[in-house]
C-alpha cells in the first residue's frame, strides 16, 4: 500500500445498505477509509472535496440517479478519472450492459456477494494506486 489511506465514497440512500457497507469495510477492507453520501448531489460535493480513490454508486438514487451522477463526475476535471463502481438490485444482463456502456468500472448486484465484492474493490483500488 502507498503512504496514504485509500478512500472509497459510497453513495447510497438506504441506511440499512449503508450500515451493511460499513460493516463489510470494517471486517474485510480495514485499510480503507469509507466516506458516505446519501444523494447523488451530496456525492458530487464529497467527490470534489475528498477526491476518493473509488466511488461506489447506487443506481436507484432519488434526485440525481446513478447514471446522472456518473455523467456529472465525468464532466468535472477533478473527478473524471475516479473509477466508479455501480451497485444495484437491478440484475438483468441488459442492466449490467447499460452500466458498462455508461462508463462504470464494474457492476455489483444486490444482495452483495461479499467475497466477489471485496475482490473487485481491492482490484480497482490497486489499479488506482498504480495510476496516482
Amino acid at each position: 500500500m502507498g503512504e496514504h489511506m485509500q478512500k472509497v465514497l459510497y453513495v447510497e440512500d438506504n441506511p440499512l445498505n449503508m450500515a451493511l457497507m460499513h460493516h463489510l469495510f470494517k471486517k474485510n477492507l480495514p485499510f480503507v477509509m469509507l466516506l458516505e453520501a446519501e444523494t447523488g448531489e451530496r456525492g458530487l460535493e464529497m467527490a470534489e472535496r475528498q477526491r476518493p480513490d473509488l466511488i461506489i454508486l447506487d443506481i436507484g438514487l432519488p434526485g440525481l440517479n446513478g447514471y446522472e451522477t456518473l455523467a456529472c463526475l465525468r464532466r468535472e476535471e477533478n473527478t473524471h478519472q475516479i473509477p466508479v463502481l455501480a451497485i444495484s438490485a437491478f440484475a438483468q444482463l441488459s442492466d449490467i450492459a447499460k452500466a458498462r456502456q455508461a462508463g462504470f468500472a464494474g457492476y455489483i448486484t444486490k444482495p452483495i456477494r461479499v467475497r466477489a465484492f471485496t475482490e473487485i474493490v481491492q482490484g480497482l483500488l490497486a489499479e488506482r494506486e498504480g495510476q496516482v
